[in-house]
């Protein structure tokens, strides 16, 4: 006599889930979209980071003349503050440029780990990123898509760093590393605004350069006084 098997409820659950995320992803657009949109995001906000830096520098630059250390000091530490949020947005750039390169195959596979490692470490390096960066609104969506997609444990293997993640090192050393509050010198200090009096110098330079008034044939006035003076002696 044949006997039927005892099946367990859970058992068909989780069959129905593999199933589920085996079939053909309904979201992959919105998905896509989403991506899309981050890089929008990311241009709008690394030119707004820019903007703080550049401001930071240049008090900075005025400041020191005048001994003025500790007023610059938290200037200085929100100046390497936006320079390391302008590195995680140029990786974050770079992770969703290589997902979309490679878009089509996350349509039909859900198991991660037989996607391209190109492709599974970017989305783990973005996950990660969703974790850390508050501002791109962005990631907080496709890194839930990605949960739908390719279950919990391959997010919480990348937002925790669990052993085996495929976060690549150099986001998480740009996300991860707290600066210490002795780690900014006064030569740092003096550094950040050499630096920025010689951009500074150039910039006018290089305006002055462009503006001279210029001849028919390409020549600026000013060079053409001094060969005529030349003459003249």
């Amino acid at each position: 006599m044949m006997f039927a098997k005892n099946t367990e409820p859970g058992c068909y659950c989780n069959v129905f889930a593999v199933w589920f995320r085996s079939s053909k992803w309904q979201k992959a657009s919105k998905c896509k979209l989403h991506i899309q949109n981050l890089l929008c995001s990311v241009k709008v906000q690394r030119t707004r980071t820019e903007c703080m830096a550049r401001q930071s520098r240049s008090d900075i630059a005025q400041l020191v003349p005048y001994g003025r250390f500790r007023e610059a000091l938290p200037k200085a530490k929100q100046f390497y503050e936006d320079e390391r949020r302008l590195l995680a947005y140029d990786q974050v750039k770079y992770l969703c440029t290589t997902i979309l390169q490679s878009f089509s195959p996350l349509i039909h596979q859900s198991d991660v780990h037989l996607l391209a490692d190109e492709t599974k470490e970017a989305m783990a390096g973005l996950i990660f990123a969703a974790s850390r960066i508050g501002e791109l609104k962005e990631l907080q969506i496709i890194r839930s898509l990605f949960v739908q997609r390719f279950g919990q444990k391959f997010d919480k293997d990348s937002v925790d760093l669990r052993p085996g993640n495929l976060v690549s090192s150099e986001i998480v050393k740009i996300l991860d590393t707290n600066m210490p509050q002795d780690a900014i010198s006064p030569e740092i200090i003096m550094g950040i605004s050499q630096k920025y009096q010689t951009n500074f110098i150039t910039s006018v330079d290089l305006i002055t350069e462009g503006s001279a008034p210029r001849t028919n044939h390409g020549i600026a006035d000013s060079d053409r006084r001094s060969k005529r003076n030349e003459k003249r002696l």
